[in-house]
């Protein structure tokens, strides 16, 4: 009995606090639904894997004394052979979420959430299982498009079409045949804020691109020499102009990983066959500043001699220890011809002249081929064969001999 008093008093106090958070836990999950139901996410995936028969040549430099494990860099007289390697690749593999819900009559809200994984080994270079692609939240309207966050730039993805949804870059994510062998410019920065205007004009589409190097406040010094503070310390723009037959495009960066480009792309479609080019010239953004990395897709480890093993082949060039490269001019040429049924082949050839930012060394020139032939079950599943070879000449005083890259490989490809 002397429990049933105080019971009797508190009980409608429990009862009603109860209520009342029940109630707001509905609310809230109302509201949560009215946005998950309106976009569920949806999931998607890319699995790209090759089975690579490497033979990687590099410049055989002398060490810098006996018994080191330090390079001069210079001053070597040929190449270290027989480097084959066979090598399971998983490049370009992506898992993510993206979605879209109304936010009003008149504005969507649109998301994605992408991650790079490697289906070869599971773990990336850094050892990490997931690496972060494109990730970004945004707003669309008739008006065009906002997002804000990591995204491939522009630039990057002028090879593309979204009109004709095409890809001038045949072998992109092979390695060796990618695009990124060949030129710099294959950008994905982070704090981007991005415009797309809708399609005008039946096939006109405008991107711009404000990119924060956010060094927040960073004073400028000998080892940091530009004041990156600002807003848009980085932009990258693109138009594009397409028809069912055809389109063509022009992009510039400014200050997008250290480098001015500005590039050009067209591609034409005669029957079963199409046709595409891509032109680029690249500078370094101040003269304190190098070309941004030179991307690779070699991820093998073929040798222990020589100072760089497993790099693109311009890498191998890159004059004294610490020196770069200061710009470049490279263009790309191929063609893709649909045999009959789901058999399409494609061929490609590509050109590059990269200039040292040390006045001593002459430039690397490069030239780069790939054939290939592919077999496509659908629109998002195919597997595919290729062969693809990059040559490299630099001064003779770095080497008094060219170095070649070369992969025959076996893939497949599919979307989900």
């Amino acid at each position: 009995m002397s429990f049933q008093t105080p019971w009797s008093v508190v009980r409608p106090f429990v009862a009603k606090n109860v209520f009342q958070r029940n109630a707001l836990t509905i609310a809230v999950g109302i509201a949560l639904s009215a946005n998950a139901f309106a976009g569920f996410p949806t999931l998607y995936g890319k699995i790209h894997l090759t089975a690579n028969q490497y033979d990687l040549e590099k410049i055989n430099f002398d060490p810098t004394a006996a018994g080191a494990t330090t390079y001069k860099h210079i001053g070597a007289t040929g190449v270290t052979t027989e480097l084959d390697t066979f090598a399971l690749e998983s490049t370009g593999s992506r898992l993510g979420i993206q979605g879209d819900f109304d936010a009003s009559s008149s504005v969507t809200v649109f998301y994605r959430l992408e991650y790079g994984v490697d289906v070869d080994n599971g773990t990336n270079s850094n050892g990490r299982e997931l690496s972060q692609r494109n990730i970004f939240g945004g707003l669309r309207g008739e008006w065009g498009s906002i997002l804000v966050g990591k995204n491939d730039t522009p630039l990057k993805t002028l090879q593309t079409n979204t009109v004709l949804r095409t890809d001038v870059d045949r072998f992109n994510d092979s390695p060796l045949g990618d695009i990124g062998t060949y030129i710099v410019g294959e950008n994905r920065p982070d704090n981007v804020i991005q415009y797309t205007s809708p399609i005008l004009f039946r096939g006109l589409e405008i991107n711009l691109a404000a990119i924060q190097a956010e060094e927040t406040g960073v004073p400028v010094s000998a080892t940091n020499q530009q004041d990156d503070n600002d807003f848009a310390s980085g932009k990258s723009v693109s138009v594009t102009y397409g028809k069912a037959k055809w389109f063509v495009g022009v992009g510039y960066d400014n200050n997008v990983a250290t480098t001015d480009a500005l590039r050009a792309v067209g591609e034409v479609t005669l029957g079963a066959v199409k046709l595409g080019a891509i032109y680029q010239t690249a500078e370094r953004h101040e003269d304190v500043d190098s070309l941004g990395g030179l991307s690779t897709f070699v991820g093998t480890n073929g040798t222990t001699l020589g100072a760089q093993n497993g790099l693109n082949p311009l890498s191998e060039w890159d004059g004294a220890s610490g020196n770069g490269f200061k710009e470049q001019d490279g263009y790309v040429l191929n063609a893709q011809w649909k045999i009959a049924g789901p058999w399409l082949t494609k061929i490609q050839y590509a050109s590059s002249t990269t200039t040292p930012t040390n006045a001593l060394y002459a430039d690397a020139e490069l030239e780069g081929i790939a054939v290939g032939l592919d077999y496509n079950f659908n629109a998002g599943t195919r597997v595919f064969g290729y062969f693809a070879s990059v040559e490299v000449d630099g001064d003779d005083k770095i080497s008094t001999k060219a170095t070649t890259d070369s992969t025959a490989a076996f893939g497949f490809d599919f979307r989900f």
